[in-house]
Formats: structure tokens, sequence, C-alpha cells
């Protein structure tokens, strides 16, 4: 009887684990939509929304950005460099553990500045987000660039 008991906790047990990967899954890929959607409607309010009063940006070759009103500020100068710009990105592993999760990815960028030059980057980049008072939003956001592409 004994081993039955312990077969059904370990089966409650692992699907208790793969029940909160979905869920994870999919709170991270409702935070990636909305902040895409904020960011191809050039909604600075709304990106900023996204990120704690205290998150940090660290993006690629550039200075930390820290707090939220410093990083709508960032991506009030990325939009006004290139008013057109479109993004995607794809989760390749999310993890959770309690109130925070992580999502590791890759993303696809395309620009037009304002002198019409295109810009085409192809990156990696590591969010880690909290959840506080019931909401999910980005406390640290890190990325990269593999490969970049600019018309002259």
């Amino acid at each position: 009887m004994s081993r039955f008991l312990a077969k059904c906790f370990a089966i409650i047990v692992l699907s208790t684990m793969v029940h909160g990967a979905d869920d994870a899954k999919s709170i991270v890929a409702k935070m990636n939509e909305a902040w895409l959607a904020a960011y191809k409607a050039s909604d600075l309010d709304g990106l900023a929304a996204r990120y704690t009063e205290d998150a940090v940006l660290m993006p690629a070759g550039r200075e930390p950005v820290q707090g939220r009103q410093a990083i709508r500020n960032f991506f009030a100068e990325d939009i006004k460099d290139f008013p057109k710009h479109s993004m995607t990105v794809k989760s390749l592993r999310v993890e959770a553990s309690g109130s925070v999760l992580v999502d590791s990815g890759e993303y696809i960028y395309d620009g037009i500045d304002t002198e019409g030059k295109p810009l085409h980057l192809t990156g990696n980049y590591n969010t880690i987000m909290k959840q506080a008072d019931g909401k999910w939003h980005t406390a640290i956001e890190i990325w990269n660039v593999r490969r970049s592409e600019e018309s002259k």
C-alpha cells in the first residue's frame, strides 16, 4: 500500500510541476505580448508600466539604465531615433520559482532611423520578472546583439 501512495504522491507532484511550468510560459507569453504591443505603438507610459520602480535594463553596448522613469526615457530616445520599428521575441526557456520568472530567448529588431536608414538586429535576451501585489513586472532585462545589419 505504501508504494501505491508514493506513486500517487509522485504523480501529483509531477503534474503540479508541469502545470506550473505551463502557467509560467503563459504568463511570460502575455507579458511579452503586452510589451511588444506597447513598443510597436510607441506607448512610452505603457512600456514604463511593464517595469518595477527599481528595474534595471542592461542594453548591449550601453551603460545600465535604472528606474522606471530612466527606462521610459531610454525608450523615448530609441523611438525618437528609430520612429519606424518592429520587434519579435521567441522564448527559448522559461523558469519559475515562487514570485520570480526568468525568460531567456532571442529577438529580431527592424528599424528605420530618421534619415531613412534601416537597421536589422538579431540577439539574445534574459528577462527576470517579479510578482508584486498580484501583478507581474520586469525587474531586470539584459540583451546582446548577435548580428547587426545596417544599410549605408
